[in-house]
């Protein structure tokens, strides 16, 4: 049937003229959108909808019945207020009371994109306020809500009942019907609760699969719609072997636009409860945060038992006490007042070593500051910086806390043997001070570097250090005609040293020392139709010079080396063209090097795709040194070892890097060190095995590995299915340290992961573990599961 233009008119007409919505209220925004898409609404000047007070119908046919003051559409009914826009097979619109019913394939769309259909929907003069029947919504997410009956009040909370919600994309089999989603959510009654904007079920059932596996009489969490909400997140619920049953509820508080908390209660079925408790507050110039925890227990092994027993012990003084308080804090500041500065602070602390071991606390914190915090250790500083267009500068105080003890059970004895690292040898860094200038030569336009250093460090036990250094480098490069690149440099630098020993011995010097060479590099391109090949030799001429004084670096009363840095290096492929082969101040060798190498490469498209392969090898030549590095970092002796390395990349889907050293003296391979990659539609493959032939720098860290091969494949057969398995194994004590399989399915809206990981520390009674987990993450409602 066509349109009734009359219809349409007569109800634009009526509904102008008589004022039937005379308590609205509302203005058209400046940007207003069309009807559920992101397309400005381009009004004409005459345009009706340029009215605020204006709701616009218009259908096949209209009846206005004046005696009932209602006016019909029936027939494609449309009607627009403002930025919503209503359809519907029946319009019934109260000229008195502006209360709309629409019935038969009801659809309701707003400016933000979300979709509401119904059978039946009763709505208020502005379109916002009223019931549906057999209710559905898809929002502009992607997620779908269906109930039987809603009533939405006017001040926008919607209460549903009979409810099904899922973020998973409806999808429909080959025969035409609709799939039921990965997962969905059921409850009796949902609440949404503007007031505290948290979301509230009641007898809610989560399907997966079409499986029902979790039931909860209450579930409430934030609202999505809301950018932050207070309410409960998430709960966690787990099992393991040391603390049992456990059962974690997050507890977020959005205090206000730049504050937030989230207190997460831990109840355990075999230890005292443990609360923890993160913070965060937003500043003008930067934010702060912290991360705490606290209980009260006895230091405990993997299976829970106390470790207070004084007969468990070798020596009987390592029996931990009976409870107490356990504790950890994390806090960082940091704040950038201009785009030149920037200062902040970091403070860690915990009253044990093993404190989050036990409890399985996240140790990961991103802390702010010029040191670096590693696995096993925390560090607290302080700092400021600044960096403008040719200076930098900064200052840093630290300190540090080990976290090695280690809690290990003789297998012969069966008692426990404990190892600690003694924290009162770790340096206090008060300050450590640097600065750098650069200038550009007006003549050559080569670069000088004015730079100093200042450090100063104290120890409870061992010897106090102070060092200031001062100095200039300048490097300039040319391009010759046939291609060839000529580097020269030069640095010198002034440094003043004050060691007190710890017997007692002060050690007070200065020396002056410095560099000069030229780097050459001379690369020869070959372009192919298919293959450009790339063949750069390179030597590197350095000439060492001044009194590197370095017996000064020698306590004569216990017969201790006082070197802070630098005289453990370990030669690879990025160090061999370094001309100060030290990774510090304090050792410096004197005398001529020779670096040389050459690197061979060639490229190719592959699959569109830019692929490429390459070896290097090269080495270092001394002459008139008068010390040499250690045995073990490949440049000890007049000769380094060779060093060599071949890279392979084929269009990132498959890449090899490994680098190999050969002592000559030995003839054995020093190091090896090779990783592997490879990721394909099905399989994602990874792999590293890397050999110590000498001990290095590197294996000064306790229980580090000689050799060790490490990798993970991840199989992905079909339709979102995966199984993965991962291990690391040291090869040098036949010990698989970790392994971890999995099986998983993911989808858009889905993350499921069943996992065993077992861990092998040296048969360490705390560190030592095995769990069987359930990791389940859901679209819009977060993680579930987990350790």
């Amino acid at each position: 049937m066509p349109r009734n233009l009359f219809a349409q008119a007569s109800a634009l007409a009526l509904i102008a003229v008589m004022g039937i919505v005379p308590n609205v209220q509302a203005q058209l925004a400046p940007n207003q959108t069309a009807a559920g898409t992101s397309r400005p609404l381009k009004l004409a000047k005459d345009s009706p909808f340029r009215d605020p007070d204006l709701i616009y119908l218009e259908a096949d046919e209209l009846i206005n019945d004046e005696n009932a003051s209602v006016l019909t559409a029936i027939g494609e009914v449309e009607g627009r207020y403002q930025d919503r826009t209503l359809r519907a097979n029946r319009v019934d619109y109260n000229l008195e009371t502006g209360q709309v019913l629409a019935t038969g394939d009801v659809v309701l769309i707003d400016a933000t994109g979300d979709v509401q259909y119904a059978d039946k929907l009763e709505l208020s003069d502005q379109l916002q306020a009223g019931t549906a029947a057999n209710f559905t919504a898809r929002l502009a997410s992607g997620a779908t809500t269906a109930a039987r009956f809603v009533t939405r009040s006017d001040d926008g909370e919607f209460e549903l009942f009979n409810v099904t919600y899922t973020a998973c994309e409806l999808c429909k089999n080959s025969e035409g019907k609709t799939k039921n989603p990965t997962w969905r959510l059921r409850a009796r009654r949902v609440k949404q609760d503007d007031e505290s904007r948290t979301i509230r079920y009641r007898d809610a059932v989560l399907e997966l699969f079409g499986l029902p596996i979790f039931y909860t009489p209450y579930l409430a969490h934030p609202d999505p719609s809301q950018d932050r909400a207070s309410g409960l997140l998430v709960p966690t619920i787990g099992m393991s072997g040391a603390r049992g049953f456990n059962y974690v509820q997050p507890y977020y508080w959005a205090i206000d636009d730049y504050s937030e908390i989230t207190v997460t209660p831990h109840i355990y079925s075999s230890l005292n409860p443990l609360l923890e408790l993160q913070a965060r507050r937003k500043l003008n110039t930067g934010d702060l945060n912290f991360a705490g925890s606290f209980t009260r227990a006895t230091v405990f092994d993997r299976n829970g038992d106390p470790l207070d027993d004084p007969t468990r012990f070798t020596d009987p003084n390592n029996a931990e006490k009976g409870p107490e308080l356990s504790s950890h804090f994390f806090v960082d500041g940091y704040f950038k007042p201009s785009s030149t500065w920037t200062y902040g602070y970091t403070a860690m602390f915990q009253t044990d070593d093993t404190y989050l071991d036990r409890y399985g606390l996240d140790s990961a914190f991103e802390s702010n500051g010029l040191f670096e915090n590693t696995r096993r250790q925390n560090t607290t500083q302080a700092f400021i910086a600044g960096q403008g267009k040719n200076f930098r500068v900064s200052a840093v105080a630290a300190g540090f806390q080990s976290l090695n003890s280690r809690f290990v059970e003789s297998e012969t004895t069966g008692l426990i043997n404990v190892t600690r690292d003694d924290n009162s040898v770790l340096p206090i860094i008060a300050p450590k001070i640097q600065g750098e200038y650069y200038v550009t030569d007006p003549a050559l336009g080569g670069r000088a570097r004015l730079f100093g250093d200042a450090s100063y460090l104290t120890r409870e036990t061992g010897s106090d250090y102070g060092r200031a250094t001062a100095g200039l480098d300048y490097s300039k490069t040319w391009i010759t005609g046939p291609g060839l690149e000529v580097k020269p440099f030069a640095w010198g630098r002034f440094d003043n040293y004050d060691i007190q020993t710890d017997s007692g011995t002060d050690i007070g010097f200065s020396r002056t020392i410095g560099q000069a060479g030229v780097d050459l590099r001379y690369p020869f391109i070959r372009r192919g139709g298919a293959v450009d090949l790339v063949i750069e030799p390179r030597a590197l001429y350095t000439e060492s010079f001044g009194d590197s004084k370095l017996d000064r670096f020698f306590d004569p009363v216990s017969g201790d080396f006082l070197f802070e840095d630098g005289a453990t290096p370990d030669l690879d492929p990025a160090l061999l063209f370094e001309p100060n082969k030290s990774d510090g101040f304090d050792f410096f060798q004197e005398g001529r090097r020779l670096d040389v190498g050459a690197r061979v490469a060639a490229m190719w498209d592959l699959r569109g795709r830019e692929s490429e392969v390459s070896i290097f090898a090269g080495r270092s030549y001394s002459d008139g040194v008068t010390d040499s590095f250690g045995p073990g970092s490949g440049l000890s002796g007049s000769n380094s070892e060779y060093i060599a390395a071949l890279n392979l990349d084929l269009g990132g889907f498959l890449k090899s890097n490994t680098w190999v050293r050969y002592d000559e003296d030995r003839d054995v391979l020093s190091r090896i060190d090779s990783t592997l990659s490879a990721n394909t539609k099905y399989v994602k493959l990874t792999g590293r095995y890397y050999k110590v032939n000498a001990p290095t720098g590197t294996t000064t860290i306790a229980g580090a590995p000689r050799e060790e091969i490490s990798g993970g494949i991840t199989v992905r057969p079909f339709g979102g299915w995966s199984v993965g398995y991962r291990a690391v194994r040291d090869l040098g004590k036949d010990v698989t340290r970790s392994q971890q399989a999995s099986i998983g399915y993911r989808d858009d809206c889905t993350l499921v992961e069943l996992f065993y990981e077992k861990r092998d520390f040296d048969n360490d009674l705390i560190r030592n573990d095995s769990e069987f987990g359930i990791r389940l993450t859901l679209s819009t409602l977060g993680s579930f599961g987990g350790n």
